[in-house]
């Protein structure tokens, strides 16, 4: 039986996460256009005034040495954390998706950094959390609206007394709510929180649309879908369309800014984990393994894209632009399986809960 008043509280609760993500990218904006901060660096002192130097040189010098390390603050312009554009422009950026620390900050700071030290040299305290008002309100925002995701998906599962992913608008909920999740995460662990924009605009844009146009109400799922399998098969589906969601992104912020990072091979991990078992679960549902239903051709296409991509990149040696075209098809097969085949395709997978 299904719990109305939990579900009104599971509605109300994702477009308070939506308004929670829109002011997070709000304020992800505004640290890229008005943030700045200052580093601290030593100025190094190494030599005296040599003889015939200038009155001038030789003060200098002698107040130099006299001071031991003075330490300057120099104001730069910061992208949320990443380096300023004189920085970027003497930036040798990496041509291998795969190599992680595209996603930490270009400037090497993390995000706060203290430089201190003598004349000798000097060390560098780094942290993983943001800095700057801009920055830390954008996160907390980020980290609110997650928390409030989470719920309202949690609330719509108790509901219906199911898994909340039985048709296209929780499933829409549940990988948006994964895209922010790995967001987080990376945004901590590779102090990349400069991402933060950039991923909520699509998870933003979605939720919307899914809101709006793809809202279906709390009930029953479909005969076939009531099966555990559904938590193990979608969970995993969800899983990697949420590392998809991120690698996509990173891979469209490379093309635009010779800069990016990937998590495809993560997510290609879990998307063959996905369709292992949801092979087993057709097999418990219709007595087949497979049997080139539109939404298993389409996820096959997409595996095969995908698979090429890694291939490409590990035996070719493919690197840069052509690797990032290819996962950009990836993730187009990806979207029209997702979208495409749910609404204007017949098949055993429709289950979007919306008329054709």
């Amino acid at each position: 039986m299904i719990n109305s008043a939990l579900a009104q509280i599971s509605n109300a609760a994702l477009i308070s996460a939506i308004m929670a993500y829109g002011l997070a990218m709000l304020a992800f904006a505004c640290d890229f256009a008005f943030n700045k901060r200052g580093v601290t660096a030593p100025v190094g002192v190494g030599a005296t005034a040599g003889a015939g130097a200038g009155a001038g040189v030789g003060a200098a010098a002698e107040a130099g040495v006299a001071a031991g390390a003075q330490r300057a603050k120099v104001e730069q312009t910061a992208l949320v954390g990443v380096a300023s554009s004189a920085d970027l422009a003497g930036h040798t950026f990496a041509a291998d998706p795969a190599d992680v620390s595209q996603l930490a900050d270009l400037n090497g700071n993390g995000g706060a950094a203290e430089v201190s030290g003598g004349a000798g040299g000097g060390s560098v305290a780094q942290s993983r959390w943001p800095t700057g008002s801009w920055l830390r309100t954008a996160f907390v925002l980020t980290c609110i609206g997650l928390v409030i995701h989470i719920a309202a998906i949690v609330t719509r599962g108790l509901a219906e007394g199911r898994v909340p992913w039985g048709n296209m608008y929780e499933f829409i909920a549940a990988i948006t709510c994964s895209a922010v999740l790995i967001l987080t995460l990376a945004a901590v662990r590779f102090r990349a929180y400069y991402m933060g924009l950039f991923v909520l605009l699509p998870v933003v844009i979605a939720l919307v649309v899914d809101v709006v146009v793809v809202y279906t109400p709390a009930g029953e799922v479909a005969p076939a879908l009531q099966s555990y399998w559904i938590a193990i098969h979608v969970t995993a589906i969800i899983i990697a369309i949420g590392m998809y969601v991120f690698g996509v992104v990173t891979t469209a912020l490379y093309l635009l800014a010779a800069k990016h990072e990937r998590r495809v091979a993560a997510g290609q991990e879990s998307g063959v984990a996905g369709i292992m078992a949801g092979a087993i679960w057709a097999d418990n549902a219709w007595g087949r393994y497979w049997g080139w239903d539109p939404k298993e051709t389409w996820s096959f296409i997409t595996w095969v894209v995908y698979a090429g991509f890694l291939h490409a990149r590990a035996t070719a040696g493919w690197r840069g632009r052509r690797a990032a075209y290819i996962q950009l098809i990836g993730f187009s097969c990806l979207m029209f399986n997702l979208i495409g085949i749910n609404l204007w395709v017949t098949g055993l997978h429709s289950y979007a809960g919306m008329p054709h």
